[in-house]
């Protein structure tokens, strides 16, 4: 299939980016204005006011409920740009000054994920007389994310998203009820234009077929009003936190999830997005490295649970019910009987209930490792505890190996993760950077019995900021293939040279320490 020449709606995104700087620099020059000009024979009063503007910032940062890293990012904003850093901090930081802010913002996500939260005692104390350290990971995330374990559920295992591209398109063209696609980024080509097609094809048949896309992430994919299109050919759709050339804090919060949902008895998810980079049709930066995965039985309802709950966040007017689309109510569309295997629980991270699910899971795993721990993520960029988490356990004789890509993406983003090479060589990680193109790969396997794998990377916007989606897998065959495939990449993967690192001059390393300190706010 050739190629289609696709429209690059630019414009939108740079008039956004546009009016963000002039809005910036429009209120830094008026509060400018404001304190300096008055008292412009007592220049020591502006510089006292704003000596005292930046105490009162430093404190209320200092006790925001926040990730130390990311407060020490924005004090040294502080003292950098005494006025300016302050109205940043203002403007862009994300954070709820208070308790009305918080309920507003958690309570109707939090109440539709416990809509469809069951009881899930039975499987965890099941789970906790095989492996202590399993039941208080899930039971962690059953907790905070309102997400259940589940057993009777089948996975199969796509280690590019090249392999995944055919069963995505036969499952939903088997759809007769409903069909649910939530991603980050929606991309026409071969893989989105074959999708698409389907979803019109279906939705003429009658089935219930909804579309939610992630704005910023498509912006410059698909054109500033594609939903409404999508709408026309009968597919209910919505771009999620639209993009608006207005400052809004709510810009750091985007839509990362990849879900597929079909009939509520299969689902996908995964690091892929639908695009044909994803597939290796269009390659930009050497073979994209990535997965994906496709449950089928009841760890499905998982995922289901997840796209409802954002899908009602966005339509207020028509929201949907759990029942009605849960695994329990469709379970007779299944043509066979599923052979369990292991525990799957499909998670969901949302950027300000102050339960950092995703990092903290990861913290567990690796504070739990006793024998290995094999980590790929497309960017490094861990907070204080994490690094160090990592660093003890190499220290304690873990073996501990980490993938990022050779080839990046951000140039930025790849100096900030290269600019943690040195502590973690310091303690003996072995850091391997996937030369045959960009890892996309979210994946972390410890001791060959768990594994978290999906949406999240291992940096503070998956952590702290986004609406992400991961699984967490337990003592399920599948997790041997998932580790043959990381050790598989560590083969055709370059060491890095940690005496590069480790004997590197001053100037670098006061660099790193820069980016460093910096990474946060990327």
């Amino acid at each position: 299939m050739e190629r289609k020449k696709k429209v690059r709606p630019h414009i939108r995104f740079y008039l956004v980016l546009l009016m963000f700087t002039l809005e910036t620099l429009f209120l830094i020059g008026l509060l400018s204005c404001f304190i300096l000009i008055p008292f412009v024979n007592y220049i020591w009063v502006p510089i006292v006011f704003i000596f005292l503007l930046n105490c009162f910032a430093s404190i209320f940062i200092i006790n925001t409920n926040v990730n130390s890293g990311y407060k020490i990012s924005w004090l040294i904003a502080l003292i950098c740009l005494p006025l300016g850093g302050f109205i940043l901090y203002l403007m862009y930081a994300d954070k709820m000054t208070t308790s009305k802010m918080r309920k507003l913002k958690i309570n109707p996500i939090t109440e539709e994920l416990e809509k469809g939260k069951m009881d899930n005692s039975l499987v965890l104390n099941e789970i906790k007389n095989q492996n202590s350290d399993a039941y208080l990971v899930a039971n962690n995330i059953y907790k905070n994310s309102k997400s259940c374990i589940y057993k009777n559920t089948s996975l199969d295992y796509y280690s590019l998203g090249d392999y995944a591209f055919q069963p995505i398109l036969e499952a939903l063209n088997k759809a007769t009820k409903f069909i649910f696609i939530e991603y980050f980024i929606i991309d026409p080509g071969i893989f989105f234009d074959s999708v698409y097609e389907i979803l019109k094809r279906k939705a003429k048949e009658g089935v219930d077929v909804r579309l939610l896309y992630d704005d910023f992430g498509s912006v410059f994919k698909v054109k500033a009003y594609f939903y409404k299109d999508a709408i026309k050919d009968g597919i209910k759709c919505f771009a999620f936190n639209r993009c608006r050339p207005t400052v809004d804090i709510r810009q750091n919060n985007r839509d990362h999830r990849k879900i597929i949902v079909i009939d509520g008895i299969v689902g996908f998810t995964g690091g892929i997005n639908i695009a044909d980079e994803y597939i290796n049709k269009e390659q930009r930066f050497g073979l994209r490295k990535d997965n994906c995965l496709k449950i089928t039985g009841e760890a499905v309802n998982g995922l289901t649970n997840l796209f409802i709950a954002n899908w009602n966040l966005v339509d207020k007017k028509t929201p949907l019910d759990h029942i009605s689309y849960s695994f329990e109510t469709n379970k007779y569309l299944l043509t066979q009987k599923i052979k369990s295997d292991g525990y799957i629980q499909p998670f969901g991270d949302i950027p300000f209930d102050n339960e950092e699910t995703a990092r903290n899971a990861h913290l567990q795993l690796i504070l739990k490792a006793k024998k290995s721990i094999y980590l790929s993520t497309p960017y490094l960029i861990p907070d204080e505890e994490l690094l160090q988490a990592l660093c003890v356990a190499s220290e304690s004789g873990i073996d501990v190996n980490i993938i990022t890509p050779g080839i990046p993406d951000k140039k930025m983003i790849y100096a900030a993760t290269r600019s943690f090479y040195n502590k973690l060589c310091f303690y003996g990680v072995k850091i391997y950077e996937y030369t045959p193109g960009f890892n996309h790969l979210k994946m972390m396997v410890v001791d060959d019995d768990f594994c978290l794998t999906g949406t999240v990377n291992f940096d503070y916007r998956s952590f702290y900021l986004h609406f992400e989606n991961d699984l967490f897998i337990f003592n399920n065959s599948k997790i041997k293939i998932m580790k043959e495939d990381l050790i598989k990449m560590i083969s055709e993967s370059k060491l890095i040279d940690k005496d590069k690192y480790l004997k590197a001059p001053w100037y670098r390393k006061l660099l790193w320490s820069i980016l460093r300190v910096f990474a946060p706010l990327l």
